[in-house]
């Protein structure tokens, strides 16, 4: 028997409204015809039919009946389809019409619905209720079935194959599991000269900046062909660029420096215009950035020079840095808290007091600030980070990684043995034998391809133990017995000590990877017949030690109390880059020794000629190394000389890697903060030549940048999610500052449009502190939305956020298993076939001779309005002759 469908059921939904509404208007008035009542709903539920667009369907076929196949022609009326093919699928609907006796044509976009078959040599279908910027795919095969309704018959689908809505895949298992097949129809080549297509596919600008931030906007620009076109960015409504670019076929990049010189929200519209482009509406997209005040940040240094240069770039690079040296690092949170992030550059923790330390960690974890930590001589595992809250809070481990074999390192030892050293120190004996005693210790982590040199001075200076190989445990214990034996001798003359040794060190280069040289004196210098010039030996000690630094030297220094000259074993362990100790008490100097020498023992000191590698994608290095808008692969970064070799954590993010796969740059999440590592140093020392990079504080202002929370994170959180068909989800999330959700706050919006016309929205409440609303948004283009609550404590939180429409995905560029070969897997999966003009769809013949004609399916909905339009008077006049007889 014949069955009727709606075509659009959900219109059904709004009959038991309609009712409800008359019910209440009928039994407000004081007079109530009844029978006018009743017909003033049926009136209702006739329309409400009507609206669901109500089809007869033909009764089913019996088995035993031949009869000719149905087909249901699908025209896609989306916009993606060109014009030309457009007509090319009206012609082969009428075509089809013609020859098959039993057709439906059914025209989709967003929606499916019935049409009449097309005559042939019309241009186009009748005006039907689509939205040519959606492509259901999906809903247009299940309804195709739906109208065969279990009849023999085939679904003939006139399509570009370029769904942008619906799973069409789970339709083409639907209609394979029921055995209905689908014709697919392929052009072909028309002859037709088709337009080139021009689109452009992305503009992105950072979603938050700083005033006075210099920052890029990057457009990626798509054409089918070569060919010249004039590309335009424009910021709110002032032109920042307009060039004349020849576009490549495939993708081309562009990328526009600007600055960022006045605060709030701003939005940004890259355009492009060519001759002989085949759809204007992809050829415009937007872009919303807001820019805010710049941070302040702390530069913590204990080398001004270097500090101030950091605090200079990150200047540059929109922020608000102050310089701290380590012993000025508050130690009280509260003084942190007006800083939104902190670089700490080659600090030591021998130079942090615990409490500063614990202040450094909970600015992270509990502020949720960012830190940056850079390396150096005095960072990370040589700076004793090692069970401290600093080592805790770094994405890094300081264990080195594991080496099949460590290179061969040479030491040199120079110890004072003048007559000051062998002053009694209570108990533990003479300044000499803890001298003696830290050089034996020292010694006690050389392996057998090690070298060790041993040279003592007074007023003059001897090889104790010559540069030799620790061999074996005989020859070790040989050089520990002779460094034991030595004697207190007369005056201490320093530099007469360096000129001797330091060279003798130079000549291992051929046999050591890394050297150092360690000195100890407890006394002032007598330099005056050593030096070229009496009055001003200093020149002469930093010869000496650029010398050394030229071949890869390093040099630190230990006093042992007394009188010693700080000033000068201070700046021979800052020029030769290694680091001064002050040995206050007798029984602090083993462990000082011990650092020194550990530095030799371990592979934490990698030097040599490296190249940061990007150890994967990472917004933190965006545009550097990896694929950006400025060159094929990227902004290339400088080489560096020398790095401290470390381990990931498990959580942690590795951006950059060096050498043989070592973290160069990590990151990780610490608590509520952000927490980077740069295991190298910021120019000292093994990135000396970065200072000449241009791209140097865009760099360093990157990463800091990567670490610091957002900006303006209030009370009042907004989101806004874009569905493909034009409807905004619009959220905001209210809390209070103990962390408690709002509820049953008045929440009001003020959405602007991208033509500047503000609507005003209402946002309800659907679950705790979560206000949403959705909207159509028509147009594409940057949206607005500016959210009030009124708060019972206060005059309520304002909060804003830009968000962006694109144009819809009908007009986007299609991917690549889409088209002819979707077309294909339809016909394919549900046993169909692939027909064109050149191999045309012909009625299959029956064998029962010619059939007659089945009744197509009918339409309802006109009828339901006419039964409507007549009882309208009907009621009318029933009312008023109720009226007069009451009267």
């Amino acid at each position: 028997m014949a069955e009727i469908m709606l075509q659009s059921p959900a219109a059904l939904l709004a009959i038991p409204l309609l009712w409800l509404l008359a019910m209440a208007v009928a039994w407000s008035r004081r007079f109530k015809p009844f029978g006018a009542f009743l017909l003033r709903l049926a009136i209702i539920v006739l329309i409400g039919l009507a609206l669901a667009q109500p089809v007869i369907l033909p009764p089913e076929t019996p088995a035993n009946e031949q009869t000719p196949e149905r087909l249901v022609v699908l025209v896609d009326q989306s916009a993606s389809v060109p014009t030309a093919d457009q007509q090319i699928f009206q012609a082969e609907a009428a075509r089809l019409a013609a020859q098959f006796p039993d057709t439906t044509v059914l025209y989709f976009a967003d929606q499916t619905v019935m049409g009449a078959p097309p005559s042939p040599g019309e241009t186009g279908p009748e005006s039907l209720p689509l939205n040519p910027n959606l492509s259901n795919l999906a809903q247009a095969l299940l309804m195709g079935a739906q109208f065969l309704n279990n009849q023999p018959g085939r679904l003939v689908l006139l399509s570009d194959g370029l769904p942008t809505a619906g799973d069409t895949p789970e339709a083409m298992a639907q209609l394979a599991r029921q055995n209905i097949p689908v014709d697919v129809f392929v052009p072909g080549e028309t002859g037709v000269a088709r337009p080139n297509e021009v689109r452009l596919i992305e503009l992105t600008t950072p979603a938050t900046l700083r005033l006075g931030e210099i920052f890029d906007a990057n457009v990626i620009v798509h054409s089918e062909r070569q060919t010249e076109a004039n590309l335009r960015l424009i910021q709110d409504d002032d032109i920042l660029a307009r060039e004349t670019v020849l576009l490549e076929p495939g993708f081309n990049r562009f990328s526009f420096t600007t600055e960022a010189v006045e605060l709030g929200p701003h939005t940004f519209r890259a355009t492009v215009s060519a001759d002989n482009d085949g759809q204007p509406a992809n050829n415009s997209l937007s872009a919303f950035s807001q820019v805010y005040p710049p941070p302040p940040v702390l530069v913590v240094g204990d080398d001004p020079v270097r500090a101030n240069t950091f605090a200079g770039w990150l200047e540059e690079a929109g922020f608000v840095p102050t310089t701290l040296r380590s012993n000025q690092l508050p130690d009280r949170l509260s003084e942190l808290e007006p800083y939104a992030g902190m670089a700490l550059l080659n600090v030591s923790a021998r130079s942090l007091k615990l409490e500063q330390m614990i202040a450094v960690q909970e600015f992270a974890r509990s502020l949720g600030r960012g830190l940056l930590v850079t390396g150096g001589r005095s960072s990370f595992s040589l700076g004793k980070y090692d069970d401290t809250p600093l080592a805790e809070l770094l994405p890094l481990s300081l264990d080195p990684p594991v080496r099949e074999e460590r290179p061969p390192v040479a030491l040199l030892l120079i110890i004072d043995h003048s007559g000051s050293m062998v002053e009694e120190r209570g108990e533990l004996g003479t300044r000499l034998v803890l001298a003696k005693e830290a050089a034996i210790r020292a010694t006690d982590i050389l392996g057998p391809q090690d070298l060790i040199g041993i040279l003592i001075f007074d007023s003059e200076t001897e090889w104790v133990i010559p540069f030799q190989q620790v061999s074996d445990g005989a020859t070790l214990l040989k050089i520990q017995e002779t460094i034991s034996r030595i004697q207190p001798g007369s005056a201490t003359r320093i530099l007469k000590a360096l000129k001797a040794s330091i060279p003798a060190l130079i000549e291992q280069e051929a046999t050591s990877a890394a050297r150092h040289a360690v000195l100890f004196s407890d006394g002032r210098s007598y330099d005056q017949r050593d030096s070229q010039n009496p009055d001003d030996p200093l020149p002469d000690y930093d010869a000496i030690v650029d010398a050394a630094l030229a071949a890869n030297i390093t040099l630190s220094t230990i006093s042992i109390g007394g009188d010693t000259d700080e000033e000068l074993m201070a700046r021979l362990a800052d020029r030769g880059l290694g680091r001064y100790h002050y040995a206050g008490t007798p029984d602090e100097l083993p462990e000082l020794t011990i650092s020194e020498s550990d530095i030799l023992r371990s592979s934490a000191v990698q030097e040599g000629d490296y190249d940061p590698a990007a150890a994967a994608p990472h917004p933190i290095l965006r545009d550097f190394l990896t694929p950006g808008v400025r060159e094929a692969e990227g902004i290339e970064i400088p080489p560096l000389t020398g790095y401290i070799a470390m381990t990931p954590k498990p959580q942690a993010e590795i951006a950059l890697q060096v050498g043989s796969g070592d973290p160069l740059l990590g990151v990780w999440g610490y608590g509520l903060g952000r927490v980077a590592a740069w295991s190298s140093d910021t120019g000292q020392e093994w990135t000396a030549n970065w200072l000449s990079w241009p791209e140097v504080d865009r760099f360093w202002g990157q990463i800091l940048d990567y670490s610091l929370p957002a900006p303006a994170l209030g009370l009042l959180q907004l989101k806004a999610e874009v569905e493909s068909d034009g409807v905004a989800t619009l959220t905001a999330d209210g809390a209070t500052f103990s962390g408690q959700t709002v509820d049953l706050a008045s929440t009001q919006a003020t959405l602007t449009t991208p033509g500047g016309r503000e609507v005003s929205l209402a946002l309800r409440q659907v679950e705790p502190g979560r206000y949403q609303q959705r909207v159509r948004l028509p147009d594409p283009g940057v949206y607005q939305l500016r959210v009030t609550q009124a708060r019972p404590e206060g005059a309520g939180e304002t909060a804003l956020i830009g968000f962006v429409v694109p144009y819809p995905a009908e007009y986007d560029l299609p991917a690549e298993d889409v088209g002819e070969p979707l077309l294909k897997q339809i016909a394919a999966a549900t046993g169909g076939r692939v027909f064109s003009p050149e191999n045309p769809l012909l009625p299959a013949t029956s064998s029962a001779g010619e059939a007659e004609a089945i009744p197509q399916p009918v339409e309802l909905w006109p009828w339901l309005l006419l039964v409507a339009l007549i009882l309208w008077p009907i009621e009318i006049a029933w009312r008023r002759w109720g009226r007069l007889r009451i009267q």
